[in-house]
C-alpha cells in the first residue's frame, strides 16, 4: 500500500506570502518574521499615544488621552477599582481619527485602527499597573470636541 499524502496544505504568510504561518499562535496567519515586523510597527504607533494621569484617589484615576499630532487630548479615561474587578469608561473626542489605519503595511489584510491600538496601550499602561485581573471597558464617542466644552456634564 501506498503511503497516504497529507490533504492539509500548510498556508502561506498573509504579509509577504512566502513563508509558512506560525502566529499568532492559535490563530496562525504570519510567518515569524512578518509577524515580528507588524508588532514592532503597531508598538511604534502605541508610543505616539500618552495617557496622562489628571487625578487619582484611592480606587479611581482619571486619564487624559494625547496623541503627538495634536496639543489638545483626544480623549480620557475613568478607572475605578471596586475592590475585585476594573471599571474602565473611555471617552473618545472627535478630533482625532479614532476610525483611520493606525499603520499600512504592503500586502497585510489586517491592519488596525488607531482606537484599537489604544486599547492595547490603556492595558499596558493602565490595567497592568492596577494588578491586571478582569476588567470591563465601555468606550463612548463624545460629539464635543475636547472635556472643557462639557461644563462638567456627560
Amino acid at each position: 500500500m501506498a503511503p497516504r499524502k497529507s490533504s492539509v496544505a500548510k498556508s502561506k504568510c498573509a504579509l509577504c506570502g512566502a513563508k509558512e504561518v506560525s502566529e499568532p499562535r492559535g490563530e496562525e496567519r504570519y510567518c515569524r518574521d512578518c509577524w515580528e515586523k507588524k508588532i514592532a510597527v503597531e508598538e511604534i504607533v502605541a508610543r505616539e499615544f500618552a495617557l496622562k494621569r489628571y487625578i487619582r484617589a484611592h480606587s479611581a484615576e482619571k486619564y487624559l488621552i494625547y496623541h503627538s499630532t495634536i496639543k489638545r487630548p483626544c480623549g480620557q479615561i475613568i478607572v475605578v477599582d471596586d475592590g475585585y474587578d476594573l471599571f474602565l469608561t473611555m471617552v473618545l473626542y472627535p478630533n482625532f481619527g479614532w476610525d483611520e489605519s493606525g499603520y499600512h503595511l504592503d500586502g497585510d489584510p489586517e491592519g488596525r485602527t488607531f482606537a484599537e491600538i489604544l486599547v492595547d496601550v490603556v492595558a499596558t499602561e493602565v490595567i497592568e499597573p492596577w494588578g491586571g485581573g478582569k476588567w470591563h471597558l465601555e468606550i463612548f464617542r463624545s460629539a464635543n470636541p475636547d472635556a472643557e466644552d462639557w461644563n462638567g456634564e456627560m
